[in-house]
């Protein structure tokens, strides 16, 4: 261990116990010991001094945990990766899948609002080194993550510009804590040689970026997912070991020969014999289902459970479930029978990918971009492009389908709610035209006191519902060109059945686009148009028998009719109709 010069005593051979005791002397201004308590023992305490400064006051407490040495690891990363990774088909399915799959996520660079389609940093992600793509990069920078806990990502910079990203193994790095207790540099191990990084590459980027996963009990090194599901890997490559040698055994669990003859015991040369002949004749799988032939006095006795008995399939399928659980992977998508939480697999991988994946990515392009943009000088991020997550196409189908129903909301509006950025000319609101009615204040009755067109006949104002554009039908026509206006009961209750699908007491009807045509045209033919009622939206009527309805846009049916106090004693009221 180098020791630097400022910590070693010319004068005596003890440089690294000077050493020792010159870190415990940069420690004791943090501490002052009190009178002795009442224990008789003093405890040393935080000493309060006038000076403040910005820093954790928890920092000294690490840093005389380990003195300001390396603080090596407690897992075993080669453990993890020989047991784990490369032994065991679910932890190496599942690693794979999660790479692949965040790495396969294009990436989005925003400064604030803004999308840059070109940048150096963009440029820097899609080729980080001559060695690798970026695709490649990342799958390696996440499978370290999730095989160790922790990934190292190292930065190389050459005339005061980011030039390469190289993700580096987490067995060979090692955490170098500071005065403060926290990582103050990183010293990376291999073929005998060691390098350390500390020093800004460029101005405001660390050299190493470091990642990790959560740890309760590590305040420098994550907790891989493999350490949580350690047991449930063993037993799995327990279970396929165990079941390799009873095929060497040619499929027959473990027995004893015994010797039940009246003489009591074979001689040496007879159990050598017999020893060599059960070795050579009946283990292996060349000799898998030969007969043993035993001589007189001698019988098999099992002294194993069948692999029925040890319920052997089930416990391997719960044990790879437990492994799918803990890496976050849903079992259905190994192929491991017995789960039945998700109704198909197409829900299972928009499970995986929302609840894995999608985090993960996101957790990583955040890191990257707080890491590297200092280097640009100005704030960037990161995000995954989850339009092209070819999973998550029902969802998005889905949020257009709900954002194009919605009234209330401005094109803009919508487009940020989808993700897009605003266009010219969309942040006003799109209404419907208005319907125009024909009445005017001064408007004369008749004797009967109905409205008049003002020149003593008797023809009601129509309401002019042709440039109405939410039901887009032709065949309406003027309403003046209609029949005589046809009672309520007449248009809702057609031969004294409401009209529509549902039930007779249900107040809410489907009906057919035509059907719900010929029924807006009768309630519209007689009608005036009337302010809309309290917390109610749309456009309002109002027809000769006193019945008041509206027309308006669902949000989940779509153009909807609906009748608030209808006119006929026969009608319910709050009548809704919505058109399929």
């Amino acid at each position: 261990m180098n020791i630097p010069d400022a910590h070693r005593d010319p004068s005596t051979l003890g440089g690294a116990a000077k050493a020792t005791k010159n870190a415990l002397a940069r420690l004791l201004p943090f501490f002052s010991l009190p009178p002795v308590g009442r224990a008789g023992v003093g405890v040393a305490q935080p000493r309060v001094t006038d000076t403040e400064s910005k820093a954790t006051r928890t920092g000294p407490l690490i840093a005389y945990e380990s003195l300001g040495a390396p603080v090596w690891s407690g897992r075993d990363y080669a453990a993890f990766s020989r047991e784990g990774f490369m032994q065991n088909a679910i932890v190496y399915r599942c690693v794979r899948m999660i790479s692949e799959a965040a790495a396969s996520i294009p990436l989005l660079l925003y400064e604030g609002a803004e999308e840059l389609e070109d940048h150096p940093l963009l440029t820097l992600l899609a080729s980080p080194s001559p060695h690798q793509t970026g695709t490649d990069f990342l799958e390696s920078f996440i499978g370290y993550l999730l095989v160790s806990g922790n990934s190292y990502v190292e930065a190389v910079a050459l005339n005061g510009e980011l030039r390469e990203l190289y993700a580096l193994r987490p067995d060979r790095m090692t955490v170098l804590p500071g005065p403060s207790g926290w990582p103050e540099g990183y010293e990376y191990t291999a073929a005998g040689g060691s390098v350390r990084f500390s020093a800004d590459v460029v101005p405001g980027v660390r050299p190493i970026l470091h990642m990790r996963l959560f740890h309760p009990l590590d305040d420098h090194y994550g907790m891989s997912p493999i350490e949580a599901a350690a047991t449930a890997i063993d037993i799995h490559n327990q279970a396929s070991k165990w079941n390799k040698a009873l095929l060497d055994n040619a499929a027959r669990p473990s027995g004893a020969l015994v010797y039940a003859a009246r003489e009591g015991r074979l001689s040496p040369e007879q159990f050598e014999r017999l020893k060599n002949e059960l070795q050579e004749g009946f283990q292996g799988a060349k000799n898998a289902g030969r007969p043993l032939l035993l001589e007189g006095g001698l019988d098999w006795k099992p002294l194993s459970l069948t692999p029925a008995e040890l319920d052997f399939v089930n416990a391997k399928h719960a044990a790879a479930r437990e492994i799918a659980l803990a890496l976050g992977v849903p079992p259905m998508l190994l192929g491991i029978p017995g789960d039945n939480t998700f109704s198909n697999y197409q829900e299972a991988n928009r499970t995986f990918w929302r609840n894995t994946v999608i985090p993960l990515a996101t957790r990583a392009a955040r890191s990257l971009a707080d890491w590297l943009s200092p280097a640009y000088g100005q704030p960037l991020t990161l995000l995954p492009d989850l339009d092209q997550v070819e999973a998550l196409a029902p969802e998005r189908e889905a949020l257009w389908t709900r954002l194009e129903k919605t009234s209330f909301l401005t094109p803009n509006e919508k487009r940020g709610a989808a993700g897009y950025g605003p266009v010219d000319g969309g942040n006003q609101l799109k209404f419907s035209p208005p319907i125009r009615s024909k009445y005017s204040p001064d408007q004369p009755r008749d004797d009967q006191g109905q409205w008049t067109n003002g020149d003593g006949g008797g023809e009601s104002p129509q309401a002019d519902h042709s440039e109405w554009p939410t039901w887009n039908n032709p065949n309406l026509g003027p309403v003046a060109d209609k029949p005589p206006p046809k009672s309520l009961e007449d248009i809702l209750k057609p031969e004294g059945r409401y009209i529509g699908e549902r039930g007779s007491n249900s107040r809410i009807r489907e009906v057919t686009p035509p059907e719900f045509d010929q029924l807006l045209g009768g309630l519209l033919n007689g009608a005036q148009e009337v302010d809309a009622p309290v917390s109610y939206g749309g456009k309002w009527f109002s027809r000769k028998d006193g019945t008041i309805f509206g027309l308006r846009n669902s949000l989940d049916y779509g153009p909807t009719i609906e009748v608030v106090k209808p006119g006929a004693s026969g009608i319910k009221d709050n009548f809704k109709v919505h058109r399929k």
